[in-house]
């Protein structure tokens, strides 16, 4: 893959500097490991949010209030058999 340019804000340029500084590593290899792990999480997340909406589409989702009733009856039924 050729490299790319980016130009990072002053605030941003200070992070990746900090960090890179504290784990020992130049600020660009860092950098490559920040959007690396940035780009895994993204990944990640988008998958799951489709997902969960992809669910909810095909009526696999539960509504708060259901989700709700079913707790507070499992914590009755625990109290009840503590009780006994």
């Amino acid at each position: 893959m050729p490299a790319a340019s980016l130009t990072l804000s002053a605030q941003l340029s200070r992070r990746v500097q900090k960090l890179a500084q504290a784990a020992g590593r130049t600020p660009e290899s860092m950098l490559r490991f920040v959007i690396r792990d940035g780009l895994d999480y993204c990944e990640y997340a988008v998958k799951s949010v489709n997902e969960g909406l992809a669910d909810i589409e095909a009526g696999r989702a539960h509504s708060a209030q259901d989700v709700r009733e079913r707790f507070a009856k499992r914590r009755t039924a625990r109290r009840d058999k503590k009780a006994a």
